[in-house]
């Protein structure tokens, strides 16, 4: 399909555009007449969009270096990661051919240059095809600053055209060379596909070749009724059985002449799973008429005449295939002369087109017209009447809707055959335009807009308060006034009719005027548009302009015209005049003040200015500070210091003008060294918003200051750890010498009471022995003598001897059990004091804590003031624990007790109290012990203080605040385990012991030193 495309003159188009330009260009400086700022932000914009654009894209400047390179650029030239900023092109490329480099200078004079097919060499050996653009780019004084380049790899579709290119070469020696039409025919899953068919089939059936291609059906509507199926059910076979197909059948040219025709292919089947049937077809009638009149020729001529049949059914197949597979219907329209119509043949195009078979067209001819707009069959039965009256070829185009409810625009286009019956049939093809008729309408829409923005333009020239003129550049290279907007007339006092035509003299003057025509022509032989400001008289009066001249071009590329635009700036030059002086006076005091002075803009990030003061101060030069931008803060600031400076950016914010905020911070000099700095700032300037953008401050060298603050810290801090040790160690001696005389003490008393104790138990044995022996020698006597004398009895019934026997007995179990409790009291106190393990040693974990609740066993009873607290242990199965046995069982000591008097507050009421003792192995290598009690628990601030020496919430005189302390030194330094306390979620608290099984060598020596 084609799009017609309305033809616009270039040089208008051209000429629209870059008056748009330089109006716009004009309304921008009339909204900022000041000095413009650098447009940094707008060119980091530009630089993304060329990074992530999808097209090779790569800027230059004038030395052919590397300004910016988009990421499709990187790829189609393989260069990866490569730096390419700032490197020559010619570097990268290093055996890039003469011809390129001189491209690229006729570029950078001012020409534009492409290409749509070009070849690139690459170093590994392989070729691709491009197509390139090369455009200049400009600075804003009008010079060319470099190129830009514009490449597109079309390496594919190059081999794609010279493959496709040979293909059909080869094939169309194969059919001029073929006597008969060959063909390719594809059946794809049961859809015919014409792929192709020669020029023979016009001799062969009367159709051409594009008509086979645009619907199969055109060629098979030819075949004979009667012959119709039998070919059909040969294509069938050769398709199923997967067999070489041939058959011979007769035509029905469309001129009535009926042609006897042969095809023949051998199917073959492709990777996707599509039948190929590529064969010939034979125009056999000769040899038909032949068989009917010479019925008796011998057989070799028969078999020849079968070859052809077959090749002319090949033919066939691959007409109909053809006509399947051409864009849009194919389609056969019959006018009967009784006025009724019919579609004899109907290709499957109108599957596509309309959505119904052609089965169904056929069928009903008249079903079409249900899917036709209302509004076009009219128009459609007219220029269908007129095709009849004339015989022209009838051409027409309507709306359609689908089955589907989509609407289409189609064309349609046939020719009319007069048949003998009176009849008209139309073969024509049915085409779908709804692409077409959309481009139209775009086209419609973009002239409509082209000439909305012509008024546009118009009225600004007109509108615009800065003067705007127009220069026509004569053929003998002389200048004259064209036109000037109202507001040179105003100026001027001249108006446009008066200046159409005159000479820079007439309005200039003869001095003027050539300044004046020097810089046109300079416009002129650049060819590109410059700026520059001016001083002239006008109307008698001086002043200041600043002009800019755009060169227009025509078709040949000759400047023909300059536009230009003027704008007042006499008051802005008196204003520079008086600022300069005035920054030079404040610039002189700044440089003599001895602080550091600097204005730095919060929006941009970046010093705006800076006394001589400061950049001696730090070492960098004003270039420097301007080429680190927004990144100054963050080079020049002390890394750790930077989120307070970020900090007091922010307070800064909110502050109101007048009012000064303080900070100190550390700045990092260029030759590396740090430095203190105590600045004070203030608000300097605010935006159209009222928010902060610039502000004032000036800093204070107080590096020495710092320095001694921080030795002095250095210093008390020395002087506070020592302090903390020697109470550390005090502590520790004063309680090493406590638990000594104590361990003494229980050791004595526990041998003190061990001698008579063992005495007594072990006398126990043999006076039960001697008790037992004289009871039973009481019974014998009672035996024997069971009447005695009367004074026995009455000493018997005296003393209750029955009851004695009972009671003496047990008097000596009681008085057993007894030495038993006081025994292992004993046992328990030596455990405890482990005078004779004062060394590490593997002992039982579980002695010592049962030792440790033997001795605070009348603590756990029950007493008026509280009940009993019940002791749960969980002991696990734990190995032999290498451990200073003495100093762990002080550690469950301090615990317990601590449990103990957390369970004896009187808050808990009548609440059971309860100790929970857990032990368990934890990984391999060390050991728990939890003891937890469910009092009330201890807050999170006092946790954190629980380990601290003579921390203690107890009342005066309960507790000395060592306890804790001492276990935590025990279990941390002398065990190298971990001790630590919080408490549980029903109430309570619960200590972790958490101590290794074993202790290392150095550990062992390290500690016994200390000891």
């Amino acid at each position: 399909m084609t799009c017609d495309v309305i033809p616009v003159d270039r040089s208008i188009y051209e000429s629209l555009q870059t008056e748009l330009a330089q109006l716009r260009q004009v309304v921008k400086e009339r909204k900022e007449p000041q000095i413009s700022q650098p447009l940094s932000h707008n060119y980091r914009q530009i630089s993304l969009f060329i990074e992530y654009t999808p097209a090779a894209i790569a800027i230059f400047d004038k030395q052919m270096r590397y300004l910016s390179a988009s990421r499709r650029w990187r790829e189609d030239y393989r260069l990866g990661d490569r730096e390419l900023i700032g490197h020559c092109h010619y570097d990268i490329f290093p055996h890039l051919p003469q011809s390129w480099q001189e491209i690229h200078q006729r570029c950078l004079a001012g020409a534009v240059e492409h290409c749509e097919e070009d070849r690139i060499y690459h170093t590994d050996g392989s070729i691709d095809w491009l197509k390139w653009e090369i455009h200049p780019w400009y600075q804003d004084d009008g010079e060319i600053g470099g190129i830009i380049i514009f490449t597109e790899v079309i390496t594919n579709r190059k081999c794609a055209e010279m493959a496709l290119a040979e293909s059909e070469r080869r094939l169309r020696d194969i059919a001029n060379n073929l006597p008969g039409a060959i063909f390719q025919f594809t059946n794809s899953h049961g859809t015919w596909r014409v792929d192709y068919i020669s020029d023979f089939i016009y001799e062969l059936a009367g159709i051409t070749t594009s008509e086979i291609i645009e619907d199969l059906d055109n060629f098979f509507a030819l075949i004979h009724p009667e012959d119709v199926d039998c070919c059909l059910a040969s294509i069938n076979h050769a398709i199923t059985q997967n067999v070489p197909w041939k058959y011979e059948g007769r035509l029905i040219k469309p001129n009535g002449e009926i042609r006897w025709w042969q095809g023949e292919s051998t199917p073959t089947k492709n990777e996707q799973g599509e039948m190929i049937f590529c064969g010939v077809l034979l125009d056999i009638t000769a040899r038909k008429q032949a068989e009917i009149s010479l019925r008796e020729l011998n057989e070799e001529l028969e078999v020849k005449v079968q070859e052809r049949t077959i090749a002319l059914h090949q033919s066939e197949a691959r007409l109909k295939r053809l006509a399947d597979n051409v864009p849009g219907m194919l389609y056969e329209f019959r006018l009967a002369s009784d006025g009724t119509t019919s579609f004899p043949y109907a290709s499957s195009g109108c599957r596509d087109i309309i959505g119904i078979e052609p089965e169904q067209i056929q069928a009903d001819g008249s079903l079409i017209y249900n899917y036709i707009h209302p509004q076009d069959i009219p128009k459609i039965q007219s220029a269908m009447s007129l095709s009849a009256q004339t015989l022209e070829n009838y051409q027409s185009e309507w709306r359609i809707k689908t089955t589907t409810g989509e609407r289409k625009s189609v064309k349609a286009v046939a020719r009319p055959e007069p048949q003998p019956d009176g009849a008209i049939i139309w073969y024509g093809c049915l085409f779908d335009i709804s692409e077409q008729q959309a481009a139209l309408r775009d086209r419609k829409q973009a002239l409509a807009k082209l000439k909305e923005q012509e008024e546009f333009l118009r009225t600004i020239y007109e509108g615009v308060p800065q003067i705007i003129f127009v220069v026509d550049v004569m053929e003998n290279g002389e200048l004259r006034y064209a036109s000037w907007n109202s507001s040179a007339e105003i100026a001027s006092g001249i108006s446009q009719a008066e200046i159409a035509g005159k000479t820079l003299e007439y309005f200039h003057g003869e001095v003027e005027a050539k300044e004046v025509s020097q810089r046109y022509q300079r416009c002129i032989d650049s060819e590109t548009s410059i700026s520059y400001e001016e001083f002239l008289t006008i109307n008698n009066q001086s002043s200041w302009w600043i002009t800019t001249l755009n060169p227009l071009k025509n078709r040949e590329g000759q400047v023909y015209r300059i536009v230009g635009t003027t704008l007042d700036i006499t008051g802005r030059k008196k204003s520079e005049q008086a600022l300069q002086e005035s920054q030079h006076f404040i610039q002189r005091i700044a440089d003599s003040s001895p602080n550091l002075l600097y204005i730095f803009d919060l929006e941009e990030k970046r010093n705006v200015y800076a006394n001589q003061e400061l950049y001696k101060f730090l070492g960098y030069s004003q270039t420097d500070f301007e080429n680190m931008g927004e990144n100054l803060i963050p080079n020049v600031t002390y890394k750790d210091d930077l989120p307070k400076v970020l900090d007091h950016w922010q307070k800064l914010t909110t502050i109101a003008d007048g009012e000064i905020v303080e900070i100190e911070y550390r700045m990092q000099k260029a030759n590396g060294e740090l430095c203190w700095l105590y600045s004070r700032d203030t608000v300097f300037n605010r935006n159209n918003n009222g928010q902060v953008k610039q502000i004032l401050g000036v800093s204070a060298d107080i590096t020495e200051r710092k320095q001694a603050e921080i030795l002095l810290q250095q210093q008390a801090t020395s002087l506070q750890n020592a302090l903390s040790d020697l109470k550390r160690t005090q502590i520790q001696l004063i309680h090493s010498e406590k638990m000594s005389s104590l361990g003494n003490m229980v050791a004595g008393v526990a041998h003190e009471i061990n001698n008579p104790v063992n005495f007594i138990h072990g006398n126990l044995s043999p006076a039960s022995e001697y008790i037992e022996d004289i009871l039973r020698l009481l019974d014998l006597y009672a035996e024997h003598f069971p009447e005695p004398p009367l004074e026995i009895q009455e000493e018997i019934e005296a003393i209750d001897l029955d009851f004695l026997k009972v009671d003496l007995m047990k008097l000596v179990k009681s008085m057993r059990i007894g030495t038993d409790r006081i025994r292992e009291i004993v046992i328990s106190l030596r455990n405890f004091s482990r005078l004779d393990e004062a060394e590490v040693k593997e002992v039982n974990i579980h002695e010592g804590i049962d030792s440790t609740l033997m001795i605070l066993h009348n603590r756990l009873k029950s007493k008026p003031n509280h009940p009993e607290i019940a002791v749960i242990r969980n002991y696990a199965t734990l190995p032999l624990i290498e451990c200073y046995p003495g100093q762990l069982n002080q550690v469950f000591m301090n615990i317990l007790s601590n449990a103990i008097d957390a369970l004896e507050d009187p808050r808990l009421g009548n609440k059971s109290r309860e100790i929970h003792i857990t032990t368990e192995l934890v990984n391999h290598d060390t050991i728990s012990i939890r003891i937890a009690d469910n009092g009330i628990g201890i807050s999170e601030e006092i946790i954190s203080k629980l380990f601290d020496p003579f921390f203690t919430t107890k009342d005066v005189g309960k507790g000395t605040g060592l306890g804790l302390s001492i276990s935590y030194q025990i279990i941390v330094d002398r065990h190298q385990g971990k001790l630590s306390c919080h408490s549980l979620p029903d109430g309570g608290a619960e200590f972790v012991i958490e101590i290794p099984i074993l202790q290392t060598q150095p550990q062992k020596l390290a500690t016994a030193n200390k000891s």
